[in-house]
């Protein structure tokens, strides 16, 4: 039984001091609340170069993937154009290898569709996605016309919008 006491006493003691803690942080503290102005400023400094950081960090970032995309368009632009060029030579010739011109050309259609769909990501910023998503999918269609064995009318109607894509697409990246 002694046992059973002493334990009620040491929960008795426990709750009147800790009912001692509770009513001494219970006082409330009287003054005025001021801003402690040189902290104000420090975290005001710190939060703007955060955000300026962040902003250029997005910048940089944006740059690099607009470059990337840019440099797969050069990369990969100017062999499809002259696969294109030596089919359609080949056709105007009806030449006997006009076939694997066709293919070659159609390879590297969609090879130049699939170099800029693979640099283009979130980051590049809309002015020069916009542009280069538009010529990848002409790249496709253009390559689509060709394995269907499309009209010629039909490949110089695409050849028109294809052109004027391919240009908006080298103006928008000039800059990088």
């Amino acid at each position: 039984m002694r046992r059973l006491e002493r334990a009620s006493l040491a929960a008795a003691a426990t709750a009147l001091v800790a009912g001692g803690f509770i009513a001494a942080c219970s006082n409330t503290v009287t003054g005025t609340a001021e801003v402690n102005q040189s902290e104000l400023q420090l975290y005001t400094s710190e939060v703007k170069s955060s955000s300026v950081a962040a902003s250029s960090s997005r910048a940089a970032a944006a740059a690099d993937a607009a470059t990337e995309v840019c440099d797969a368009l050069r990369d990969r632009n100017n062999p499809a154009v002259d696969a294109f060029n030596a089919y359609i030579d080949a056709s105007d010739h009806k030449a006997p290898d006009l076939e694997p011109k066709k293919g070659a050309a159609i390879t590297a259609l969609r090879g130049a569709a699939d170099g800029i769909d693979d640099a283009l990501n979130p980051d590049v910023p809309n002015d020069v996605s916009v542009p280069l998503r538009t010529y990848r999918d002409n790249l496709r269609s253009l390559a689509d016309l060709l394995e269907r064995n499309a009209s010629i009318d039909e490949v110089n109607g695409q050849i028109d919008t294809f052109n004027a894509d391919k240009d908006a697409a080298f103006d928008a990246c000039e800059s990088y």
